[in-house]
């Protein structure tokens, strides 16, 4: 058969930019109706068409799997320059648009139907749409496009700030007429930048510095703070006094003082030392860390008694018994009350758990003399967190101890 009478036979033409050649009806093309100046070239894309046709013939039904797979990778979306590097044309977007297969979130940025929506996705498909050929977690690492301002508080999860516009802070000269967007460009240094979600923001202290420049409402941005010191995330106060230095004279602070702003700042948010403690209660690792100091120190005082004892009970071994019976109880509820310390509070936490151990151990002194009252007690001391009263980070005497130690 002449090579040339392969290519005006109908059934055997698909054109790939009719959004039917997908859906497995080919769309049929006569080159015979063309032009004489164009039948060359289009015979002789039609032959590269017809070679890929016969050695794939279900090329035009592999849409959705290429789109599965870019959106499996970048919450449920994908971008339009992202699809047409993979051979999905706009047509092929534009029919799956039309049936509800595809949802557009913005220019040239498109979720997968059927996938939930999430708070965060208009905020998502901006920052794709910064540099669409990307993918989404091929930019995580990097800090070329880094998301900012209330948009990086949002992301965080931290205060109730209107995120949009969102600020996307650059290295390079940006600019754009779309009104969701605001462009800053910046130097970020590393450590002012995380990924949080798969999305590069920046850190909660540069987070909150940057919108005290930006919105100017302390109570606004102390919420913020609050959040921040809320839950698992550990705030760098004193990296955050050194962000808000630029800013401490607008607020009426000597000129470079950052932390007295920080100060105001969270004075404005309702933030104490107290409260900062609180709000580390429920870290684990600070707990356990207490509860074996408070433990040590038990066993330390338990020590004594017994060791006191021994001259007087010497090889008797159900007195040691007796005093683990007694004890074991104790340890379960104070294991229970210790609760996770920062260093501005340590203090007054440990104080506290030096009078839980000293009733206890006064009890245990109780019980004993009263089954054993032919026994003279070693004095008992008071329970301390190692050879060395507690220590006192960051906060003052409180009053009550200023009396003891004046009666002293």
């Amino acid at each position: 058969m002449h090579a040339s009478a392969e290519f005006v036979q109908p059934r055997t033409e698909i054109d790939n930019h009719h959004p039917d050649s997908t859906l497995g009806r080919p769309y049929r093309v006569d080159p015979a109706r063309t032009g004489f100046a164009f039948r060359s070239a289009f015979r002789e894309h039609n032959c590269l068409k017809s070679v890929l046709w016969l050695y794939f013939p279900s090329m035009s039904v592999v849409v959705e799997p290429i789109l599965e797979e870019l959106a499996a990778g970048q919450w449920g979306l994908f971008t339009t320059a992202q699809a047409r590097a993979r051979g999905v044309s706009r047509a092929n977007l534009s029919h799956r648009e039309r049936d509800g297969r595809l949802e557009r979130l913005a220019h040239g940025v498109y979720r997968l139907g059927g996938v939930p929506v999430a708070a965060l996705d208009d905020l998502r498909a901006a920052w794709m749409s910064t540099e669409p050929m990307v993918l989404a977690w091929e930019r995580a690492g990097t800090t070329g496009v880094v998301v900012g301002g209330a948009a990086a508080a949002a992301v965080h999860e931290c205060g109730d700030i209107n995120p949009v516009p969102y600020r996307l802070i650059t290295s390079e000269r940006r600019q754009t007429q779309r009104t969701d967007i605001v462009y800053s460009r910046r130097q970020l240094d590393s450590r002012d930048v995380v990924v949080v979600g798969g999305l590069p923001v920046t850190s909660i202290e540069r987070t909150v510095a940057d919108l005290v420049d930006e919105i100017g409402d302390l109570s606004l941005v102390g919420d913020v703070l609050a959040d921040a010191t809320r839950g698992e995330r550990a705030v760098d106060l004193e990296h955050l006094g050194l962000l808000l230095t630029p800013f401490a004279a607008r607020y009426g602070h000597p000129r470079g003082d950052g932390p007295a702003l920080l100060e105001q700042l969270r004075r404005s948010a309702g933030i104490d030392d107290i409260a900062a403690a609180r709000a580390l209660v429920r870290r684990p690792a600070i707990g356990a860390a207490l509860e074996g100091i408070v433990s040590q120190a038990v066993r330390e005082q338990l020590r004594t008694i017994v060791a006191g004892l021994q001259p007087q009970l010497a090889g008797s071994v159900e007195l040691g018994e007796h005093i683990e019976r007694m004890i074991a109880p104790m340890l379960v509820e104070q294991s229970r009350l210790v609760s996770e310390i920062t260093d501005t509070v340590l203090a007054p936490l440990l104080q506290r758990q030096r009078e839980q151990m000293d009733h206890i151990t006064k009890s245990i002194a109780a019980q004993i003399s009263e089954s054993l009252p032919n026994i003279t007690l070693p004095a008992i001391d008071s329970v301390r967190t190692g050879n060395s009263p507690a220590p006192t980070v960051g906060a003052t005497e409180s009053p009550a101890a200023k009396g003891k130690n004046n009666d002293r």
